[in-house]
């Protein structure tokens, strides 16, 4: 049986933590141990912990601040966890720090496979100039590179300068069952019986694009119409500001979290991801597992491999918004293929 170590700074609401939960808790346990190091004791942060598999042993190194600043902290305590443990194979999904990590892998062990899964566009995302160059110079050492889409692959190779023969494209997994099991709880958020929800959940940040989202809905001028934003950052007074300043303040709800995102998803007409670039929009995926359709702004990212124009619909939400949902207000029966996804565990048992 192998000993295969995932690692995480956090595992929590995020997308990227979500795949990480949702590996650990499918993975084949007559074949492989699933470890889980996080950089960090924090239950505030750690909310998935208490979903996970109990047999699975969950570590911590401490990690205090930035992961740039505490690269010798996290290799020599990932080398320490992999000699004490007898790994055989790590996926560290933590894109800043895995290319701060990157030069010094052969620290953790030749006999140690080393995988790192990307979950953004680097050359959009990554604002550290220093990360980039290890990005270019040094991101080849690791064994296996996962992306999750067309765009995040031609991202790595094109301008990070990674090795096509170095990468694989595995679209994320999702837990269907349990997504269908939670999604048909009570949800702590009640929506408006009298209006037509339309739902939005991620991070406040500028590459989430809520604020072309809110200037769009301001156009629009439809009372029947309820926005609500789910999610924490460091947009969230900008954008608060901006609604009121459109006048949106009665239309538009903001959220800071729920932990259970899947009832509330199920709950809503519409689900819209309005981001300015994605790595694989997990949220959208989940959306559809609810029942629930998609609208998008026509971002790169893996968007085009995810919505068919059966499950949601891709335009400018930027112009065409008001178009946007009258196309996904005539759809019904939105589902996902249960059989893909299972492909996909088996596609990253096939890397360990």
């Amino acid at each position: 049986m192998k000993n295969i170590l995932f690692i995480m700074p956090f595992l929590g609401r995020t997308g990227a933590e979500r795949v990480i939960f949702n590996l650990v808790n499918n993975i084949d346990s007559k074949m492989y141990r699933a470890h889980i190091l996080l950089y960090s004791d924090d239950i505030e942060r750690n909310t998935l912990l208490s979903g996970l598999n109990p047999n699975i042993p969950v570590n911590f190194l401490n990690v205090k601040g930035r992961a740039r600043y505490n690269v010798h902290k996290i290799l020599f305590g990932i080398r320490n966890y992999c000699k004490k443990n007898a790994i055989d194979t790590l996926l560290i999904s933590d894109g800043t720090a895995n290319a701060f990590i990157s030069p010094f892998l052969f620290l953790l062990g030749r006999q140690v496979k080393k995988i790192a899964r990307e979950s953004n566009l680097p050359s959009l995302y990554e604002k550290s100039f220093l990360a980039k160059v290890f990005y270019k110079v040094f991101y080849n050492n690791y064994d296996v590179i996962v992306v999750q889409s067309d765009d995040m692959l031609a991202d790595m190779t094109m301008k990070m300068g990674v090795l096509n023969s170095k990468i694989i494209k595995i679209n994320n997994p999702v837990d269907i069952a349990l997504i269908k099991e939670m999604s048909d709880r009570l949800s702590e958020i009640k929506l408006s019986n009298s209006k037509i929800n339309l739902l939005s959940i991620g991070r406040l940040t500028y590459q989430k694009g809520y604020d072309i989202l809110l200037d769009a809905f301001s156009k629009i001028k439809n009372e029947d119409l309820h926005l609500t934003i789910v999610g924490v950052g460091e947009e969230k007074d900008n954008l608060i500001a901006q609604a009121v300043r459109l006048g949106l303040k009665n239309n538009v709800t903001f959220i800071p979290s729920t932990d259970n995102p899947y009832a509330l998803m199920r709950n809503a007409d519409v689900f819209i991801s309005c981001s300015r670039w994605e790595g694989y929009p997990n949220v959208v995926i989940e959306s559809i597992a609810c029942g629930t359709p998609v609208l998008a702004n026509d971002y790169p990212g893996g968007i085009n491999e995810i919505l068919d124009g059966e499950n949601g619909y891709i335009c400018d939400l930027k112009n065409d918004l008001a178009v946007g949902l009258k196309y996904v207000s005539g759809l019904s029966e939105v589902t996902f293929d249960k059989e893909k996804m299972s492909e996909i565990y088996k596609k990253y048992e096939s890397i360990y």
